[in-house]
């Protein structure tokens, strides 16, 4: 009896080792069937990561194991630090909140900026689009090169401690410009608005994807001064890249830092924590969704690019830009007026 029990035993220990992944992939959609996900914005409506992460929350369910319903929630404060806060030591740890934050992020945390969070220890899932952020003056603004700013003082809108207002406070350290940076717009779409509207000349930092599609560029209505990142755009040949602008090594490896955080482009992440069956299932959708021709054309019609990032290319990234030397990161800061 003993004999038979072991072949059964073991026959069934066998079983479970060939179906293990199915039973892992069962128990994640079981578990998201019926659900609800919250994607939550660290932006308000209409600016170019609320765009973004409305056409992911779109999409992504579709490729997710028990396909559950994503829900939009904006959550603009704190040039999206309040949504990342939340994110990280308020939501549910267990794959039920995606959400999208300020890319740079993981070089605040380099510096020092006091963000009661790790930016290494979110779950990335992955990003839609990676293309450069620019400096843009409104077409009368009387500034449309970096040298008019270093002559002319103008108003630059910005949304708070994020890249749109540390690229002009630190051009205006190292290059010489004169930006008067003019803080507290809940989104981007909010400073377009403004510099329609004669509020301020320009905006301190717009990512190139969200901007292409309102047709400014092509129709004079914008000044693109610079783009930041680590190569120029296919559209924009003739646009210095911030760190070409340096003057000496020492500042283009500053600037080169400050560039890098383009390489997460529009990150989605999760929460620290998340169950890894669950946060592979999350990217693994994310995958599928991006070379989907239906997603491809619903981000077309949007004007929206779809150069995709996946969410271990962006783990590896802020880990990178986290791990940077502290002479480095630090020098950056005190240019940026971090408080460390």
């Amino acid at each position: 009896m003993f004999h038979t029990n072991g072949r059964a035993l073991g026959l069934a220990f066998a079983a479970l080792l060939v179906s293990g992944p199915a039973l892992a992939q069962d128990s994640v959609e079981e578990f998201y069937r019926g659900k609800t996900i919250d994607m939550i914005i660290g932006y308000s409506p209409g600016g170019g990561y609320d765009q973004y992460a409305r056409l992911v929350a779109r999409h992504l369910g579709e490729y997710i194991p028990g396909n559950p319903e994503i829900v939009p929630r904006n959550m603009p404060g704190a040039s999206s630090r309040l949504a990342a806060g939340y994110i990280y030591n308020v939501a549910p740890q267990d794959g039920t909140v995606i959400g999208t934050a300020d890319q740079s992020l993981a070089v605040a945390q380099a510096m020092g900026e006091p963000l009661e969070l790790d930016a290494s220890q979110f779950g990335y899932v992955g990003s839609p689009a990676m293309e450069n952020n620019v400096l843009i003056t409104w077409h009368e603004s009387n500034v449309a090169t970096v040298d008019d700013a270093k002559q002319t003082p103008i108003a630059i809108g910005a949304t708070g401690g994020s890249t749109s207002s540390q690229y002009p406070s630190i051009m205006n350290s190292l290059l010489g410009t004169q930006f008067e940076i003019i803080t507290g717009y809940p989104g981007g779409n909010d400073i377009n608005f403004a510099m329609e509207s004669g509020e301020v000349d320009g905006r301190g930092s717009v990512n190139w994807a969200s901007l292409k599609p309102l047709g400014w560029y092509e129709e004079g209505q914008i000044n693109v001064l610079v783009q930041i990142g680590l190569q120029r755009e296919p559209d924009l040949p003739d646009v210095p890249l911030l760190y070409e602008l340096a003057e000496n090594q020492e500042d283009e490896q500053l600037l080169r830092m400050l560039s890098a955080p383009t390489a997460m482009g529009r990150p989605i992440f999760s929460t620290p924590n998340v169950p890894q069956e669950r946060l592979q299932a999350l990217r693994d959708a994310f995958d599928q969704m991006v070379v989907d021709p239906a997603f491809i054309e619903a981000a077309a019609n949007e004007g929206l690019s779809v150069i995709p990032v996946s969410g271990a290319e962006l783990q590896q990234t802020a880990e990178e830009i986290i791990s940077t030397p502290p002479d480095v990161a630090a020098r950056l800061a005190e240019f940026i007026g971090v408080a460390q």
